[in-house]
């Protein structure tokens, strides 16, 4: 595949690797995008400081199930906030919560999704702000690359 034509048959190779490079990483970061995690309300299963890649792409299509562990943006004081959360029920789904004193009997409407974060005791999720619509999930979390020691494929 020749994409740019010099006199040069090295030059030409040089370019169509760096322009094909280019493409492949401008998609990568169209659909994949590296993040730090900021809390502790996933703990054990994801710390602070710990850094993620998340798939944008499965946001788009919204292709989620319960356990998947995913990025939401939820209205929280009067603005925005994005959370990493466990898809804890799905769309149609019967909840009743009833560890700890909590005691919610919800069945979740169409395009409802409860998110709970691992560590009850310190989470402020769907039992506070109440199920999430699938638009507000942006995001699935793919793998934990750092720190090296735990990197895991969620």
């Amino acid at each position: 595949m020749k994409i740019f034509r010099t006199k040069s048959k090295a030059a030409n190779f040089w370019l169509d690797v760096i322009l094909i490079t280019a493409i492949l990483a401008g998609l990568c970061f169209i659909f994949f995008w590296p993040i730090r995690v900021a809390g502790s309300s996933m703990s054990p299963a994801i710390n602070m400081g710990d850094q993620l890649i998340i798939s944008r792409f499965s946001g788009f299509l919204g292709n989620f199930g319960r356990g998947d562990i995913v990025l939401a943006r939820i209205e929280a004081d009067g603005g925005t906030e994005t959370v990493i959360k466990r898809i804890a029920a799905v769309p149609g789904e019967h909840l009743i919560i009833e560890e700890g004193g909590i005691n919610i009997n919800i069945i979740l409407g169409d395009d409802e999704f409860f998110l709970l974060g691992d560590n009850l005791d310190i989470s402020s999720d769907s039992r506070h702000f109440g199920p999430v619509s699938g638009r507000q999930i942006v995001a699935k979390i793919l793998l934990r690359y750092f720190p090296l020691s735990v990197i895991e494929i969620f």
